[in-house]
């Protein structure tokens, strides 16, 4: 009788201890993503990256917190500083986020506690939507970076393999894509929309689908390419960089605007664009088909990141302030107060 209930209590434990196991391998898997998730919007991550809207929360880079994350309500409520470092390219996806971080910009070194006070890292991060458990994936100095269904493709300047590389969310299968150091911002149906780099400055496709398979869409020289239905929004280089949309199925092509366009960003309504043009420097809204123009603020302005409900921009030279307007018009553009 004895032995029996040894070894009915010995089953016992052993079957808590293997749930248990099964339990805490589970919850340190990373779920799989659609093929055809993105981080962020081609708009967003050609101004920096600074905002992101997920999940119905924005996770915005504050320039009055030393840039450090943050996140908030997309009404501007519910303010909480997520971590102490510098962050930009913000990405995110399920239950995580991806972003560039960087200790060295950040301000005070005393003012830095947690992963911060022990290391002086920089590069690609992995962290919870709170900002805990954060995981450096890559520590190289990066330019840009793009959430693609399961896999972040990232354009190291320098460091270890410079060119655009890629690498799993769960921070395996690292790999040198190519030595071209693209940009891989803009994405559509799991395929890159970039600007070559080393051979011409044409609009080509990288089909991530189909092991990085490349060709060329767009004869043209397009810069922050943005696609939008059947159309890619760019700025045209050849042309004084007007800004322009072709036609990807006919190739037809509209100059959208009279004046020079430093920045852009667009939702599905409207085009929003800084020009620097001399006598005519502002911030301006159109229509997608170039139509409706109005001006938003005069002066010369860049980092414009959208929202549900408000454009962010900051004045051109000056990173520790931060502007917005509602997208709908209702109010006039103020000083985001941030705190």
């Amino acid at each position: 009788m004895n032995n029996r209930r040894f070894l009915l209590g010995f089953s016992i434990v052993l079957l808590i201890a293997a749930a248990l196991t099964v339990f805490y391998i589970y919850s340190k898997r990373i779920p799989l993503n659609d093929d055809y998730t993105i981080g962020n919007t081609a708009g967003n991550l050609h101004n920096g990256g600074l905002f992101l809207e997920l999940n119905g929360k924005v996770y915005f880079s504050n320039p009055l917190g030393n840039n450090c994350l943050y996140s908030m309500n997309p009404d501007e409520t519910d303010l909480k500083e997520l971590t102490m470092m510098n962050t930009r390219n913000i990405n995110g996806a399920g239950k995580y986020l991806y972003f560039y971080m960087d200790y060295s910009k950040t301000g005070a070194p005393d003012n830095i506690k947690g992963l911060g006070r022990v290391s002086t890292y920089y590069g690609l991060y992995r962290s919870d939507l709170n900002g805990q458990n954060q995981k450096l994936l890559s520590w190289n100095r990066i330019s840009d970076i793009q959430l693609v269904g399961n896999n972040i493709y990232y354009t190291i300047t320098s460091g270890d393999e410079p060119g655009l590389n890629s690498i799993r969310i769960d921070g395996k299968d690292h790999k040198l894509v190519t030595t071209e150091k693209i940009n891989p911002n803009c994405v559509e149906n799991g395929a890159i929309y970039y600007r070559g780099v080393d051979l011409d400055y044409y609009l080509h496709r990288m089909d991530t689908l189909q092991d990085n398979m490349t060709s060329t869409i767009l004869a043209k020289n397009v810069c922050f390419p943005i696609i939008k239905g059947e159309y890619v929004y760019y700025t045209d280089a050849s042309n004084k960089y007007r800004l322009t949309r072709t036609n990807l199925t006919t190739q037809d092509t509209e100059v959208l605007s009279d004046v020079r366009v430093d920045f852009f960003n667009m939702n599905d309504y409207n085009i929003f664009f800084c020009t620097s043009t001399a006598g005519m420097e502002s911030l301006r809204v159109i229509g997608l088909d170039g139509s409706n123009e109005t001006v938003i603020a005069e002066g010369t302005f860049n980092s414009l990141n959208l929202t549900s409900r408000y454009l962010y921009f900051k004045p051109f030279g000056v990173d520790n302030v931060l502007y917005h307007v509602p997208i709908d018009g209702s109010e006039k553009w103020s000083t985001f107060l941030g705190n």
